[in-house]
């Protein structure tokens, strides 16, 4: 009886383990012009995607919708910033929307005054990049990389989230931006490149991700373009160097993990373990239990 249920254990095991295959995510992308509206279709899709509403800077987990960040605050008058790594700013009261970033390079800048669109660091870039949402764009520091994480907004709680997009200007090269999306144990959902912009210079491009099985989403990986922004660095793609920063981010409302439940990774060495020895178990029965 004790060797029959040990096999039953294990065949529930298998029974009730969650698949670790994902359905096809929704991928909304798009390379544009210098005008909005070229891209701004797409980036709606991909808001109704994650959800209504915009949730601002409520404190969560909300039930449903979405956040954004568009780095506009303080409008035209406000003066080129910079942030160190990890940026928490936009999980920190009173911006309280989930999101912290982190790179490889010094810190981050969101573009201002007094030369917008990253002008004080080249005088050649507002010639280059242009605006989805005006008057202000975001680009990591003596680096192309960017890590999203998630929390739980306005909290330090680690958080997952349904989906994730960005918008990125000036993308000449079909290889120079890509955008990863990981889950919680760090295993790649998907790698994708954005598309490269319609015109040579100021071109916006969109590239969103959202996955149908809900928050599965942990971090996401971007690098924009090959080169950082240097005061000696100037956009030549011809030469493969394609300067590339990056406007509106959008993602899904972070929500917590599921607790309780082991990780697939756990099941499988479970099932490892348990299905063999089941089955040992189980043929020694056979010639006791074939006597009747």
């Amino acid at each position: 009886m004790r060797d029959t249920r040990i096999l039953a254990a294990a065949v529930a095991l298998v029974i009730i383990a969650p698949a670790t295959a994902f359905a096809a995510p929704i991928i909304r992308s798009v390379g544009g012009s210098a005008d909005p509206v070229s891209i701004e279709g797409t980036v709606n899709q991909f808001r109704a995607d994650l959800g209504i509403p915009n949730n601002g800077n409520a404190l969560g987990p909300l039930a449903d919708g979405r956040r954004e960040i568009n780095w506009d605050g303080g409008g035209d008058a406000a003066p080129a910033t910079q942030f160190p790594t990890p940026m928490e700013t936009f999980n920190t009261a009173p911006v309280t929307r989930g999101g912290v970033f982190t790179t490889s390079g010094s810190g981050f800048e969101i573009s201002g005054q007094p030369a917008p669109e990253f002008g004080d660091i080249n005088p050649t870039y507002p010639g280059i990049f242009s605006t989805f949402s005006s008057p202000r764009l975001f680009t990591p520091l003596d680096s192309t990389r960017t890590d999203v994480l998630f929390f739980i907004p306005g909290t330090d709680t680690r958080a997952l989230s349904s989906g994730f997009g960005a918008v990125f200007t000036d993308v000449d090269l079909a290889d120079s931006t890509l955008m990863q999306f990981f889950d919680q144990n760090g295993g790649l959902l998907e790698s994708l490149f954005v598309e490269e912009g319609t015109v040579a210079d100021g071109s916006l491009s969109f590239l969103g991700v959202s996955f149908t099985e809900g928050a599965i989403l942990s971090r996401v990986r971007i690098t924009s373009g090959t080169t950082p922004l240097g005061a000696a660095t100037n956009d030549d793609p011809a030469n493969d160097i394609d300067l590339v920063v990056m406007d509106d981010f959008l993602y899904g409302e972070p929500q917590l993990a599921a607790q309780g439940v082991p990780e697939p990774s756990t099941l499988a060495l479970l099932l490892a373990g348990l299905l063999p020895a089941a089955l040992i178990l189980w043929r020694r029965r056979l010639p006791h239990l074939s006597t009747g």
